[in-house]
């Protein structure tokens, strides 16, 4: 009997110790509307290396900038009459190509011309192995959310990074365009890798965040 105790101890002791080791993980939080970075002021720098270049190797063509993303001002969506934010994007001081974000009920969708509006880059809340079509003149483009990983960029560490992929499609059959997006709830795309063939040119063009001003994040 006096064994059998003893035993008892032993194993509720071991029992207990493997108990201390073990720390529990954080729970998934599922993601909402609230988790898609859209405050007004809130913005964002990436290095840009860009290498697309001539087919001709004699004609290398290696471009390293600067551009940073402002959530600038309100306007309204042109399609839907809803209130939108507006991004616009600066390389060198100067403005290119703006892009809008509109929120209807609980879906944000992200367009990558506001101008046009048929183009849509994000919906969002998604999660991994969802899918969409971009809409619009190119409607034969297709976004998919391929992983979920750990990622460390210049800014520090983020251990939860939606990677999403973008096949761009074209009337000539022997262009290729894939983009892939790194994307972090509260805060927004973290990285770009856009990789592009066409007849006269090719390469890739990388974007890295190196900083940003977001007081969701």
């Amino acid at each position: 009997m006096k064994f059998r105790i003893t035993a008892l101890f032993i194993v509720l002791a071991l029992f207990l110790a493997s108990c201390e080791k073990e720390v529990p993980l954080a729970p998934i939080k599922a993601v909402s509307v609230r988790d898609f970075p859209n405050a007004l002021g809130s913005s964002w720098v990436y290095r840009v290396i860009d290498n697309l270049q001539p087919v001709d190797p004699n004609k290398p063509e290696i471009r390293i900038d600067t551009v940073t993303t402002i959530i600038s001002r309100y306007a309204t969506d042109p399609i839907t009459g809803l209130e939108a934010t507006v991004w616009t994007y600066l390389v060198n001081s100067q403005s290119i190509p703006e892009k809008l974000v509109v929120i209807r009920g609980d879906t944000v969708y992200f367009y990558w011309s506001w101008e046009k509006n048929d183009k849509i880059g994000l919906v969002f809340p998604f999660d991994y192995r969802d899918t969409w079509q971009t809409g619009g003149y190119l409607s034969g483009d297709k976004t998919t959310v391929i992983d979920t990983i750990a990622l460390r960029l210049p800014t520090g560490l983020y251990p939860r990074v939606y990677v999403l992929e973008n096949e761009r499609r074209t009337s000539i059959s022997t262009d290729k365009r894939i983009m892939t997006l790194w994307f972090v709830p509260d805060l927004g795309i973290v990285k770009i890798h856009l990789h592009e063939e066409h007849e006269q040119s090719e390469g890739d063009t990388t974007w890295t965040m190196v900083g940003h001003n977001n007081p969701n994040f």
